[in-house]
C-alpha cells in the first residue's frame, strides 16, 4: 500500500543514491531518505509521496551502520528535530573514507547506467581525497550565511528558509571563522557573504553590495576576479582542477595550428590551463555568458597574444560555429567543457560533434549530468578516458570528476 504524507514507517536502506539519499522500499514503494546508510534501519516519517517514489525525514536510526560517526557539525546531528538540523554538510555523519566509496559507486553507477559506459571500464574510476584532507574540514572558501528575523545569521535548515544559528562553521576556513560573523548580529540585512582569498583578510559581502575586484593565486598564476565571481569554493580546488586539466592537454597528440575553446569559461580558468599546456603561441578562445567575469577573462589571458574572451552563451557560440562549418576558423583542438550543475546538454553537443574537436576535457560537478552528456558523447563517436572524480567537497554529497573524450580510433 502506498504510504501517505506524515506516515510514521520503520525502514531498511539498501543503498545510496546521488544527492545523499538513501533508497529504502516500503511493500515494494520506493522512499528516499536523507542522510540514511546502506544497511541501516531507520524510523522516518513520509514527506512527500508522488506515484512512483516518494521522499522521508530521518527522525531516528534504530540499527547503525559501523560506518556512521557523530556528526563532524553539532547544529546538523541526527539527533536534533529534522527542522532544525543545518544544512550544508549532509554526508558529515559518515565516516569519511566510506563517504569516498559511497561517491565512487554513485559515480561508477551513474556512468554505468546514463552514460553506457562499460563496467570493465568503469571499475578504474575513483573519487580520490585531495593531499592533505585528513578531517575534510575548514576548506570552504566561500560561505553564504542568512539572517532571520532577529538578526541572528546562520546556514538553512536543509530543504527550508529556516536560520539554524550555529557556533562555528567546520566546513569553512580558519580565517573565515576567526571573522565571527556567524556569532553577529545582523539585523536589518539578509544575506552575508564571506570570501577568504588566503593572502588577504576575509572580506564581507554584505546583502547587493557592489562586486569588487579580488585576487586569486592558482600556484603562482595571479587571477583577477570580482567578489561575487564563480570559483571554486574548496581552497585547493582551483589548483587541482587546473594541474589535472593542463596534464591531460600536454598528454594529448594534437595537430599544430588549431584553435581550442573554453566553454562556460568564468575568468579564464581553464583557458590558462590550455596556455600552461600548449604554449604561450597557442590560440585560444574563452566563452562566458556574464559579461563581468569575461571582462576579467580577458584581462587574465591578456598577456597570450592568441587569446581572445567571448561574452556569449556557449549554447550560441558553438552553434553559430556549426551553423558555419567553421569555415573562416583553424580546425578546433581541444575543448575545455566546465559546465553548471545541469551539464552541458544534447544541443551544444550535437553542435561540437559537427565541429569535430580532437578531443573534450568535461569538467563536471554532476555525476547524472555526466553520465547523461557522456551517452551523447558515445552516439558521436567520443569515448571516455581517465575518469577520475576529486573529493573536492569533503562532508557533503558533492565531487568533481574530470573525464577525457577523443574520437573513436584516435590515440590519447
Amino acid at each position: 500500500m502506498k504510504p501517505q504524507r506524515g506516515d510514521l514507517l520503520e525502514l531498511e536502506v539498501s543503498k545510496v543514491v546521488h544527492g545523499g539519499y538513501g533508497l529504502t522500499r516500503h511493500d515494494g514503494f520506493v522512499l528516499f531518505v536523507e542522510g540514511a546508510l546502506p544497511g541501516e534501519v531507520v524510523a522516518a516519517r513520509v514527506t512527500e509521496a508522488k506515484k512512483s517514489h516518494g521522499n522521508a525525514e530521518l527522525l531516528e536510526v534504530l540499527s547503525a551502520s559501523d560506518s556512521r560517526v557523530s556528526h563532524m557539525w553539532p547544529e546538523a546531528d541526527v539527533s536534533r528535530e529534522p527542522g532544525q538540523r543545518a544544512g550544508g554538510a549532509d554526508y558529515g555523519h559518515i565516516n569519511l573514507d566510506y563517504q569516498r566509496e559511497l561517491k565512487t559507486e554513485i559515480l561508477r553507477d551513474s556512468l554505468e547506467r546514463f552514460g553506457r559506459l562499460d563496467p570493465s571500464l568503469s571499475i578504474s574510476c575513483q573519487v580520490v581525497a585531495i593531499p592533505g584532507e585528513e578531517s575534510g574540514q575548514h576548506w570552504r572558501t566561500r560561505i553564504a550565511l542568512n539572517v532571520d528575523d532577529r538578526g541572528q545569521a546562520g546556514p538553512y535548515a536543509e530543504g527550508t528558509h529556516r536560520v539554524i544559528p550555529v557556533e562555528s562553521l567546520p566546513l569553512a576556513t580558519q580565517a573565515i571563522n576567526e571573522l565571527g560573523a556567524h556569532q553577529m548580529e545582523w539585523s536589518g540585512h539578509q544575506k552575508i557573504r564571506i570570501i577568504d582569498n588566503s593572502r588577504d583578510a576575509p572580506r564581507l559581502v554584505i546583502d547587493s553590495q557592489k562586486p569588487e575586484p579580488i585576487t586569486q593565486w592558482v600556484g603562482d598564476i595571479p587571477f583577477r576576479l570580482a567578489d561575487q565571481s564563480f570559483w571554486q569554493v574548496h581552497h585547493s580546488a582551483a589548483k587541482t582542477l587546473f594541474d589535472d586539466v593542463s596534464r591531460r592537454i600536454a598528454s594529448l597528440s594534437l595537430t599544430t595550428d588549431l584553435e581550442h575553446w573554453d566553454l562556460y569559461g568564468g575568468v579564464g580558468l581553464f583557458g590558462r590551463a590550455i596556455v600552461e599546456a600548449l604554449g604561450p603561441a597557442v590560440k585560444v578562445t574563452s566563452v562566458e555568458s556574464d559579461s563581468v567575469s569575461t571582462e576579467y577573462s580577458a584581462a587574465n589571458l591578456s598577456e597570450v597574444v592568441g587569446a581572445r574572451a567571448l561574452s556569449l552563451s556557449t549554447e550560441k557560440f558553438v552553434a553559430e560555429a556549426a551553423s558555419q562549418n567553421h569555415e573562416s576558423s583553424l580546425p578546433v583542438g581541444v575543448v575545455v567543457l566546465d559546465p553548471p550543475r545541469s551539464g552541458a546538454g544534447k544541443s551544444v553537443i550535437d553542435a561540437l560533434a559537427t565541429i569535430r574537436p580532437q578531443a573534450v576535457i568535461y569538467v563536471a560537478c554532476d555525476p547524472v549530468a555526466l553520465g547523461r552528456d557522456m551517452g551523447i558523447f558515445r552516439g558521436h563517436g567520443y569515448l571516455p578516458s581517465d575518469i577520475v572524480g576529486f573529493d573536492l567537497f569533503p562532508h557533503t554529497h558533492h565531487f568533481e570528476t574530470v573525464v577525457t573524450f577523443t574520437q573513436e580510433g584516435a590515440s590519447a
